[in-house]
């Protein structure tokens, strides 16, 4: 899609204090086609963003709703 051909993510948890943790997600897109350059760079700030926003919302969701899980 959009000739994305790599994807880095990772998610950092750090325990700020008891039951409370900080979750922190970083991603970069890759693409082989300097020509979709400035579509990919709008895709990424704009539905990519608001992507991991909403999965970062439903990780909060299951937090709350889930055991072991725990959102403060």
């Amino acid at each position: 899609m959009l000739s994305f051909n790599k994807f880095v993510g990772e998610w950092q948890t750090t325990e700020i204090e008891k039951d409370i943790i900080l979750i922190e997600y970083t991603y970069t897109l890759y693409s082989n086609n300097v020509l979709l350059y400035p579509i990919n760079w709008i895709f990424t700030k704009t539905f990519w963003r608001k992507y991991m926003k909403q999965a970062l919302e439903n990780v909060r969701q299951i937090t709350i709703e889930k055991e072991p899980y725990k959102y403060a």
